[in-house]
């Protein structure tokens, strides 16, 4: 009897996380426009009036501008880094709603899956022979 199985790599984080994470950024960012929860894809609360005309989490940019993302040593840690007031919109405060504005949602599940199996399984394949 043969088997043949795939190579695989156990170090796919180290050979995939730049290209995931640039992934990752870019899911992001398109979202922000769209003023909807990255994960749930649900609308941000609106604010209270009154308030101003500019868009949600966007009156002067420098919060998302600045947002840098990272990926971490584990496999699958993602961050990112941006000015003080990034957290209490994403987790929201007593007064304000939570308006996450970071995450990863379904869109990006798949492309992040094909990404994973091209650095997992590289190389050839190999083939044993049971007697």
């Amino acid at each position: 009897m043969k088997l043949t199985v795939p190579n695989v790599n156990y170090k796919w984080w180290e050979s995939s996380k730049n290209e995931l994470n640039r992934l990752v950024e870019e899911y992001n960012r398109s979202m922000w426009p769209k003023q909807s929860d990255p994960v749930t894809l649900k609308p941000w609360a609106p604010r209270k009036p009154p308030t101003g005309n500019w868009p949600l989490l966007r009156k002067t940019g420098r919060m998302q501008d600045t947002a840098k993302f990272k990926t971490g040593k584990a496999p699958m840690s993602f961050y990112a880094r941006t000015t003080d007031y990034g957290p209490y919109l994403q987790y929201g405060t007593s007064r304000m709603p939570a308006r996450r504005w970071l995450g990863i949602g379904p869109a990006i599940l798949d492309p992040m899956a094909r990404i994973i199996a091209s650095k997992v399984f590289k190389g050839p394949k190999k083939t044993i022979t049971i007697p």
